[in-house]
């Protein structure tokens, strides 16, 4: 008797696990459905606007040309209104730079909802209802139910923050070059595109689910995932400069910076720092003197520290770019397997 009560609580486990897949399925059959609509609507909206950018720069041959490029496929590029390749180029920049930018803005957004309306309710609305606890005692262990929770959502998300990232970097990389006062290393485009923003979603996510476990009550763990997610990218906005060792550009002896390419300053990430050289090549910051008053202020306060007329700045390239992407996207990731982990541990030692 005893041996066929273990083979039938054996067989019964595999049971019990379907249906407790079935059970999550079914608790985020709504959302689901939802999260697929706007996936969709999102997807497409995004590929109509690529197709009409990139058809109409090769409707004007503008394909690669920018305002800062003095040769567009051999006609030279003038700036004064009238000239057919500038006119193009300024239209281009009136009807696709605003789009180009909301769309970022809105996947940047999207950790945050995923955070708040996924990840926090997750758990915090089971305890909070004591729901929990019918599971708790169908022979369902705690770990299996809090891995099953956890399991379909985040896949979801994941995927389909895969795939709208991968659209939107598709869309930027064919704008990159004539919307160069976007710098590539704000939050639109970085948290938009790329590895990096794939990985801000289940940070987001374990975010909120580990609010809902600590709080368990939802509101509340609504409130902390959306502040917790908000500090989230404002920390890594902050930390993304010092990801990589910035590359250094030198001016001549008269202040001009004959020596770099153009086209390094205007695909770079610029503003990590600039200002002059002493002769033994030490640098001045520029707001080292920002506090003089007028041009002979200004001039004494650079003297006092031994500045020449040569001029330096600090800039990411853009070979910095996808480096910089897999390192942020690794630091999101380790943080969210650690919230995982929090997860599984919390959930083993709390009462019922």
């Amino acid at each position: 008797m005893s041996s066929v009560g273990i083979r039938l609580g054996t067989a019964g486990a595999r049971p019990r696990t379907r249906g407790l897949v079935w059970l999550v399925a079914r608790q985020h059959w709504a959302a689901l459905w939802a999260g697929l609509a706007a996936l969709v609507a999102i997807a497409a909206y995004i590929v109509w606007q690529r197709a009409g950018m990139v058809g109409y720069l090769r409707a004007h041959d503008i394909e690669g040309c920018a305002d800062w490029k003095r040769f567009c496929h051999g006609r030279r590029t003038q700036l004064e209104r009238g000239d057919p390749t500038n006119d193009a180029l300024r239209h281009l920049t009136d009807t696709y730079r605003t789009p180009l930018l909301h769309t970022g803005r809105l996947l940047i957004a999207l950790p945050a909802l995923i955070g708040v309306f996924i990840g926090a309710p997750l758990f915090a609305r089971e305890l909070e209802t004591g729901t929990h606890q019918l599971v708790w005692t169908q022979s369902i262990s705690r770990t299996r139910w809090l891995i099953a929770k956890l399991a379909l959502p985040l896949v979801a998300v994941t995927a389909g923050t895969a795939v709208l990232a991968a659209l939107y970097t598709w869309w930027w990389r064919a704008a990159r070059t004539q919307f160069q006062d976007i710098a590539w290393g704000t939050a639109v485009p970085f948290d938009a595109t790329g590895p990096a923003a794939v990985a801000l979603a289940p940070l987001a996510f374990f975010l909120g689910a580990a609010a809902g476990l600590l709080l368990r009550r939802t509101v509340p763990a609504m409130a902390v995932t959306l502040g917790a997610t908000a500090g989230v990218q404002y920390g890594l906005a902050a930390l993304r400069p010092h990801l990589m060792t910035p590359r250094t550009v030198v001016s001549d002896a008269s202040g001009d910076f004959v020596h770099t390419p153009v086209e390094v300053f205007f695909t770079s990430w610029r503003g990590m720092g600039d200002g002059f050289l002493t002769r033994s090549g030490a640098k001045i910051p520029s707001d080292r003197c920002s506090s003089a008053i007028g041009q002979d202020g200004w001039d004494r306060c650079l003297a006092r520290f031994g500045a020449t007329d040569r001029q330096y700045e600090e800039l990411h390239p853009a070979s910095h770019y996808w480096p910089m992407q897999w390192i942020q996207a690794g630091i999101c990731l380790a943080v969210a397997v650690a919230l995982a982990a929090f997860c599984v541990w919390w959930i083993g030692r709390r009462r019922a």
